[in-house]
């Protein structure tokens, strides 16, 4: 019997096909059943043609649900009867394949009246193309819009060809089981983490695409009452979170569905909330929405510590620049990116206060998520507002948006100079949560709110040629009375690393649930990466393996825990390349840290930058022999520091030199280079549309 499945979305079809290994010998029963949940009215069940379906309805708001099953069958010998108006009985077929569809009367343009569309026409109509097709047609068809997605990039660890073709004898259940346990082989532990880098793009694909909603939880699956949360969208990380790896493995088509719903459905209901709230402009949303637009603070406030985050849309407008950054796209800039990064600073610029002390503007009230008392300017919220103005202001002075506001650009301007920044250090070296000195070392908090800044925003960074500019931005933007002018970019690192450090590994234990949060163990990784530490992002990696892997199909143990199978492979690609910046990429800065298993040999090809250039990286015995920059999506030629973590580093060998070549590869033209701090940032001048080829060769003296 040979079993075969998938979900088309160029045909927006599910197929099940059953092909018998004899003649005649299928025999099955097909039947179709609504929802076990109450919250539904009373069913109607057809069955014409071999067609099941039923119609009901939701008795909170009368939405219309909808699905449909066709059933086509092969071998002249074969019977069909109908049992029921909701069961087929199909006895004596060679081949059976079942098309179905699900829709409702749901639609984010019908917003702010939520018309109910009724589904079936537009039901009928796709089964009745898929039915009426070829089913190699659709196979092809859908494995050719999958491949064109997942083909893009590649990861490979292991010598020589084991790096391309990594061997694994174990079934997933069983590669699963055997890593809780610990008692991988080698190889096959690198199996599963090549897997789970991959399967998180594989989510991404499957759940998140233009004309679907955001990446939801794995609620898609569930059968029982825990659906209700999941369905949900947490927005003081969970969402966030969903999407870190996306535009780094070079699938922005599926960010799309992110920001159209934040512009078909947060802003122009948190335009009411901003308004009737807080007497503000612009536009604004609090931690949880759904599909009808919630943008207030959640009414049960028994979930102390989530249910109040106002910054929610400035950290949500981070996705939108990047969007524009990794594609490069002016019209998108213009027309849709502008708009709602500017509709989010007008609300900070309406309400933040004055710190009592030296003046600087603060939120008020402010919370970090998960943890501790209501006060003013949380870390988090002052960093990602810090983040916002800045994208902002930049956005408005690209030739894209040109200088129409300059009223905007001049009041935004003048706010952000005296913006606290969010970035303190405590009393025992920490990273500061708030804007008072709060902190107790040793606190096992889930949440790395303070610690924004360093991944995945881009105010602390350890680039020295980063150093000057980053100190020059400060003195812009600050208030001549704010201490945290005096903070030194290398107190800061240490900051990080000291909080880091002091919220542990693995986060905490959730009660109840005995299982650890990944999604905070592989937020851990990401920033231990960003700091280049590798010994300490492969340690949060590998908790989060033993702990959160457990189900034999990936799946993760919590509903609401699918963040954190993404932020694993943002988490990897993070030790791998790194591009913090426009103008800058990092690669392989965690190399001393990477277990013998990565390091040794490997390559990673098309990893997209945030000036939309595509990298490739290979590397042998510790030490990366070249890199591959194809400059597809930059608009002009600039400058590009590669940074390099072997160069003049721990790999520098007695008796050896490094010699640095960089080619054009179509005409393998030299290309004139620059050594920056000390040799291990080549600074080279890039042209649209050109491939560059930098060679690093250890020679003899």
């Amino acid at each position: 019997m040979l079993l075969e499945q998938f979900c088309s979305y160029p045909d927006g079809v599910c197929i099940f096909r059953i092909q018998s290994s004899a003649p005649r010998s299928i025999n099955i029963k097909v039947s179709l059943s609504t929802s076990p949940y109450t919250n539904t009215t009373t069913t109607e069940y057809t069955n014409i043609h071999n067609r099941l379906a039923f119609i009901s309805h939701l008795e909170s708001n009368n939405l219309t649900i909808e699905a449909q099953v066709a059933i086509k069958t092969e071998g002249a010998s074969g019977i069909s009867l109908a049992t029921s108006p909701r069961q087929l009985l199909l006895m004596g077929f060679d081949t059976v394949t079942l098309y179905y569809a699900f829709g409702t009367g749901w639609s984010a343009n019908a917003f702010p009246g939520f018309l109910n569309i009724d589904p079936h026409e537009r039901l009928m109509g796709v089964l009745d193309k898929a039915v009426t097709g070829w089913y190699g047609d659709l196979v092809a068809k859908h494995l050719s819009d999958y491949a064109g997605l997942f083909s893009r990039f590649q990861l490979e660890f292991g010598d020589d060809q084991e790096a391309a073709t990594l061997k694994n004898t174990l079934t997933t259940d069983q590669l699963v089981a055997r890593n809780v346990k610990g008692t991988l082989p080698s190889e096959e532990e690198t199996y599963l983490e090549v897997l789970l880098v991959q399967y998180s793009r594989y989510l991404l694909i499957s759940l998140s695409r233009p004309g679907s909603l955001p990446l939801t939880g794995n609620s898609i699956w569930a059968s029982d009452d825990n659906i209700g949360d999941a369905l949900s969208f947490g927005m003081n990380a969970d969402l966030q979170m969903r999407y870190w790896m996306a535009e780094a493995t070079d699938l922005g088509e599926t960010v799309i569905p992110l920001i159209d719903y934040m512009e078909q459905l947060l802003q122009p209901r948190g335009q009411d909330t901003a308004s009737l709230l807080y007497n503000a402009r612009g536009w604004t949303t609090q931690p949880f929405s759904n599909i009808w637009a919630h943008t207030g603070p959640l009414s049960d406030t028994s979930a102390k510590d989530t249910f109040y985050f106002p910054a929610a849309a400035a950290w949500l407008c981070q996705h939108v620049w990047d969007r524009y950054l990794y594609s490069q796209d002016d019209k998108f800039l213009k027309e849709r990116a502008y708009k709602l990064m500017k509709g989010a600073s007008m609300f900070w610029m309406d309400t933040l206060v004055k710190d009592r002390g030296n003046g600087s503007l603060l939120t008020s009230p402010s919370q970090s998520p998960g943890h501790g008392p209501f006060t003013e300017g949380s870390a988090l919220d002052q960093q990602l507002i810090f983040q916002l103005w800045n994208h902002t202001l930049e956005a408005a002075a690209t030739s894209a948006v040109n200088d129409k506001d300059k009223a905007f650009v001049q009041e935004l301007t003048e706010k952000l100079r005296n913006l606290s920044r969010g970035l303190k250090v405590g009393s025992w070296g920490q990273l500061q949560e708030w804007s008072l000195d709060l902190d107790e070392p040793g606190e096992r908090v889930a949440h790395l709110g303070p610690l924004y800044a360093a991944y995945p925003g881009d105010q602390i960074y350890l680039q020295q040629q980063y150093q000057q500019q980053g100190q020059q931005e400060r003195k812009q933007v600050s208030g001549e009375d704010d201490e945290e002018e005096d903070v030194s970019m290398e107190d800061l690192i240490e900051a990080a690393r000291v909080s880091l450090r002091s919220r542990g590994a693995s986060g905490y234990r959730s009660e109840g649930n005995g299982f650890e949060q990944g999604w905070s163990q592989t937020w851990r990784a990401a920033a231990w990466a960003r700091l280049n530490d590798g010994r300490q992002a492969t340690q949060a990696l590998t908790l989060f393996k033993r702990q959160n892997l457990a189900s034999p199909n990936l799946l993760p143990l919590s509903l609401k825990d699918l963040a954190g199978h993404v932020g694993f492979g943002a988490a990897v690609i993070e030790m791998l390349v790194q591009s913090p910046r426009p103008g800058d990429v990092n690669v392989m800065t965690c190399f001393e840290g990477l277990s013998e298993r990565w390091a040794k040999r490997g390559r990673v090809s098309g990893v997209r930058t945030r000036d939309g250039y595509l990298v490739s990286v290979a590397w042998k015995e510790r030490r990366v022999r070249t890199v591959e920059v194809v400059a597809a999506g930059g608009k002009r030629g600039s400058n590009l520091n590669l940074r390099i973590a072997t160069l003049m580093g721990e790999s520098q060998r007695e008796n050896k030199v490094e010699v640095i070549t960089v080619v054009m590869k179509a005409s393998k033209k030299p290309v004139p280079v620059q050594f920056v701090k000390e040799g291990d940032v080549v600074r080279f001048s890039v042209a649209k549309g050109q491939t560059y080829v930098v060679s690093v060769d250890l020679l003899d003296q």
